[in-house]
């Protein structure tokens, strides 16, 4: 009687997810937040640029009310700490949504508060880890790290990672750690919205390679609360596999997919056959950066995602209502020829 038991849970589990894939599929759009709180990955400039104006609570909206007259109904957003706007932006999404008497579903995406014998992860660190793996696993890749434009938006991106000493794997193993109060205290200011899933941030590579026990867990915790998880990955070629392997139960991925395999690690290639895999194993795949941080035109951009790589849904973010209305626009007129989880 048990193993019936759970088999029908299991059962019961993929039908849930799925009804929220299917629905995400049909709408086929997650509106992107980090252009409305000031990251555009189009230089210091832009930023601050957007920074400003979004200042103004009710700019941000003008755009948010394009968004849901085009019926988008996912939002993704930041943790209210992330900066300045993260607040500014969730308080005019609840606003316009209200006011349309629209009812929303919230992405937000969690940064994972990882430590190491007592100290924050270093990021340069973390992504000589990266890159460390990668090249044994892969060959060459470090002029894939040094070269993309949208790491080199930050500021000292080459030196910084020239100097970087990679994290030993190795001593991860006994003393990497979950900072589980601030962990905790970020989600319980999200228990009051409607949330599609959960998006654990791209620390989930860093896990993947190092403590996949504790990416496990975090998802567990996840999963007692009652919400769905989607992972942010930005080494597909690699993180992927490792954690398909361990057969943890998440609902997908949000990863880049773009044609100019800008933030597609390890390889573009490798990129492109691993997420077709996993969406072949039923997985949501959410495609990040179409347009590269605006370096590729937006039809060029969302055929390659929608059409070549078949993703279920593609998160697009937009600096003005003009930008919306365009992006938008093309993406509906857009049809996918074979629809998720179809056998090849």
């Amino acid at each position: 009687m048990s193993i019936v038991i759970f088999q029908f849970l299991y059962y019961l589990f993929n039908q849930l997810a799925l009804i929220g894939v299917n629905e995400l599929w049909t709408e086929k759009i997650v509106f992107g937040n980090l252009p409305l709180i000031g990251i555009t990955y189009q230089g210091s400039e832009k930023d601050e640029e957007c920074r400003i104006r979004f200042s103004n609570k009710n700019e941000i909206k003008k755009v948010i009310e394009v968004a849901l007259g085009y019926g988008i109904k996912y939002f993704a957003a930041a943790p209210h700490d992330f900066n300045e706007l993260a607040s500014t932006y969730l308080e005019a999404l609840d606003e316009a949504a209200k006011e349309k008497e629209i009812e929303i579903q919230l992405i937000p995406c969690f940064g994972i508060p990882l430590e190491f014998r007592g100290e924050k992860i270093d990021d340069y660190k973390r992504w000589a880890a990266y890159l460390d793996y990668e090249t044994k696993n892969f060959g060459n890749v470090i002029e894939r790290y040094l070269e993309d434009p949208i790491l080199n938006c930050r500021i000292g991106w080459k030196e910084g990672l020239k100097r970087a000493t990679p994290y030993n794997l190795k001593e991860l193993a006994g003393e990497l750690k979950v900072n589980w109060k601030k962990w905790e205290e970020r989600l319980l200011k999200f228990s009051c919205y409607n949330l599609a899933w959960i998006e654990l941030g791209s620390e989930s590579d860093f896990l993947a390679i190092s403590r996949i026990d504790l990416l496990e867990e975090l998802i567990d915790r996840i999963h007692e609360r009652g919400n769905k998880t989607l992972l942010g990955i930005h080494h597909a070629g690699t993180s992927i596999p490792l954690i398909e392997e361990k057969r943890i139960k998440i609902e997908g991925y949000v990863t880049p997919i773009n044609k100019l395999g800008v933030m597609m690690f390890p390889t573009q290639r490798e990129a492109e056959i691993i997420i077709g895999k996993a969406r072949k194993a039923g997985k949501l795949i959410i495609g990040i950066k179409p347009l590269a941080g605006g370096r590729i035109q937006p039809k060029e951009a969302l055929n390659y995602v929608y059409r070549k790589i078949k993703s279920d849904s593609c998160m697009i973010g937009v600096c003005s209502e003009k930008e919306a209305e365009e992006d938008f626009q093309i993406a509906r007129s857009l049809r996918i020829e074979k629809k998720p989880f179809e056998a090849a």
